[in-house]
């Protein structure tokens, strides 16, 4: 989906900008004189909130989260028995998954920082080191994204559906084209299925759909 698209570029560019701007700051700590051992205790001693999503900016990459789950929930059909307070809830829940998402990334380049500084790495391999850890430690920053994104897409439909009928059918909503899971192309071919029917085929087939960053969602046929 384009709108999920576009919110893992933006949140992917906010770390690339945040990544060269900290590793300016902190070339800056060496030019001014400061000894290895003074640097470590401010990389120790940074604060989340007001360096890592203020000052470099990761704060960006979150805006652009949480406003996608403004415009994901605007363009779904609204039924059933969702309200204010229920939807609200499941957005702050989102904004608590991309901070902590976020927690994460600035861990992984506080220590690739101080890997670095030890190592007396210049500028250039600080950065590639950094985009190397993060690599490994967070992996696949927009599998995470994109999946968190379409799950609450989907809750917000569980919701909004939670008094309708057992016998009510459900059409899989997406793309069919070579990327689709085997489990995704039986859904699509089988469609519409009760709840029931979705989970005989796969247990979490309704939440969760096809899986990882899964671009289909269930949506009642009658809306």
């Amino acid at each position: 989906m384009a709108q999920i698209d576009d919110a893992i570029n933006a949140y992917q560019s906010s770390l690339d900008n945040a990544t060269t701007q900290f590793v300016s700051d902190t070339k800056e700590l060496e030019d001014d004189g400061l000894s290895v051992e003074e640097i470590l205790l401010i990389l120790a001693a940074i604060d989340f909130t007001s360096y890592f999503v203020e000052e470099l900016g990761i704060s960006a990459g979150i805006n652009s989260y949480m406003a996608t789950t403004e415009t994901l929930l605007a363009d779904l059909p609204f039924f059933g028995v969702a309200t204010e307070t229920q939807l609200v809830a499941l957005q702050n829940i989102q904004r608590s998954n991309i901070e902590g998402l976020s927690r994460t990334v600035a861990s992984s380049m506080r220590a690739s920082m101080a890997q670095g500084i030890a190592n007396r790495l210049d500028r250039f391999e600080m950065e590639d080191l950094i985009k190397a850890n993060l690599r490994t430690q967070v992996p696949r920053i927009d599998n995470v994204i994109g999946t968190q994104l379409a799950n609450y897409q989907q809750s917000v439909i569980a919701t909004m559906g939670a008094d309708l009928p057992d016998d009510t059918k459900y059409n899989y909503s997406g793309p069919r084209d070579k990327k689709n899971r085997p489990v995704c192309r039986q859904y699509l071919d089988s469609q519409p299925l009760t709840k029931n029917e979705i989970k005989v085929i796969k247990s979490d087939g309704f939440s969760a759909r096809g899986g990882v960053n899964c671009r289909h969602l269930w949506l009642p046929t009658d809306v």
